[in-house]
């Protein structure tokens, strides 16, 4: 059994003090946690100070290991001085309970702070602060966990080999996952949008990705998106190896096959698009031009060249990520005159995947989304505000 737990993060019991410190809480609880909470474990950012966090090896996760992360934010925030405190809830239940929490209103959550308990909530809470550990729910119950801190440090795992990930493409308009891209991960880390690979590593990853798909590809798993180089599909250097594995893929697949052509320069010439949409055509059913400039020349596209255009913002800054997503979208009137779909993927925090949804993205992707998954996701109904999408959810039903 999968443990599963929210973590709240809050300033002192303002809820103010917290919003102001949000950038910095939410950057040093990231770091934290992707140092610490290591494969097999995992955990995802749900919404603003709240965290979801799973631990397949546990079945009750230990608050103590927790106060290393209040004992950072409380140094971070306020150093040696007594001027506030980092106070943390930690609740553990079922997956809807844990999910439930993360959008509990302030009232209950102050009560809770308070050391009171809510009757309202299936589970179990911590509340965890630099100083202290204490159960809240219920009173005096047990802060340790099954296996205990302890007992967990002494595993000592292998990372995870280097292979082949996914992420769920998501209709917004229907709430609905419709198909999956394929994602290269390296040995123990997160996978990356392909957009970003080291250029010498770009061919390698392709070819891997192409030659594991075929067997994770199942009968409900909606468009498969396999990367392609945008230079792989015109150097005669490099389509002759691609070429020999595209070879290799069943061809009463390609209905459900999409070629998610990556390096794509903001103004293509037509001769070039037409080479890569020539080469491309006997092996996918649809081509989607995967971009990073948000100013791409849709209009300058051929009729029926491409399905898609799915825009990745670059950068690590949130605010030029979101305003990068909103001048993507703000083209949408010349896509759908062209009849091309656009896409944003990669979407890393609540506020660009809100702010792709609002301004009116069709398709979206990334981690706000869905987890690196282990297999495709099914072509299944999924409710936007449920998103993103974990790895222990989509095997649950699957």
């Amino acid at each position: 059994m999968t443990a599963i737990a929210c973590l709240k993060v809050f300033v002192g019991e303002d809820p103010a003090e917290t919003e102001r410190n949000a950038p910095l809480i939410a950057k040093i609880a990231g770091d934290y946690l992707k140092g610490a909470w290591l494969a097999p474990r995992r955990h995802g950012l749900v919404a603003p100070f709240s965290f979801v966090l799973a631990d397949p090896r546990a079945t009750r996760l230990d608050a103590r290991e927790l106060q290393a992360l209040a004992r950072a934010l409380q140094h971070k925030l306020f150093g040696d001085d007594d001027d506030g405190e980092i106070v943390m809830l930690m609740f553990e239940g079922d997956q809807h309970e844990v999910m439930r929490f993360a959008g509990l209103p302030p009232r209950q959550l102050s009560l809770l702070l308070a050391g009171e308990e809510d009757a309202s909530l299936a589970g179990r809470v911590c509340r965890i602060t630099p100083r202290d550990v204490r159960s809240v729910m219920p009173f005096g119950g047990p802060i340790a966990g099954v296996p205990t801190m302890e007992a967990l440090a002494r595993l000592c795992p292998r990372p995870p080999p280097a292979r082949v990930a996914w992420r769920g493409v998501y209709h917004a308009g229907r709430e609905l996952f419709v198909g999956n891209v394929g994602v290269w991960r390296e040995a123990g880390l997160a996978g990356r949008p392909y957009e970003i690979y080291v250029d010498g590593q770009r061919q390698q990853h392709d070819l891997a990705i192409l030659k594991s798909a075929i067997a994770a590809i199942g009968p409900n798993s909606g468009v498969t998106y396999l990367p392609i180089g945008f230079s792989s599909a015109l150097k005669p250097s490099l389509r002759a190896e691609l070429e020999a594995c595209l070879r290799t893929l069943p061809r009463d697949l390609r209905g459900r096959l999409a070629a998610g052509v990556y390096g794509v320069p903001r103004a293509p010439s037509f001769v070039a698009l037409g080479q890569m949409k020539a080469f491309l055509e006997p092996y996918f059913s649809r081509v989607d031009l995967r971009i990073s400039d948000p100013a791409f020349k849709v209009d300058d596209l051929a009729p029926g060249l491409a399905a898609s255009v799915t825009f990745t913002p670059e950068g690590e800054v949130e605010a030029s990520r979101i305003a990068a997503i909103g001048r993507f979208l703000k083209d949408g009137p010349a896509y759908r005159r062209r009849q091309v779909w656009q896409g944003v993927s990669d979407l890393r925090s609540p506020r660009e995947l809100l702010a792709a949804l609002d301004q009116g993205a069709p398709f979206v992707s990334g981690p706000m989304v869905t987890d690196l998954l282990e297999a495709p996701v099914n072509v299944t109904p999924y409710a936007k505000g449920q998103l993103p999408l974990y790895g222990w959810t989509a095997e649950a039903a699957a």
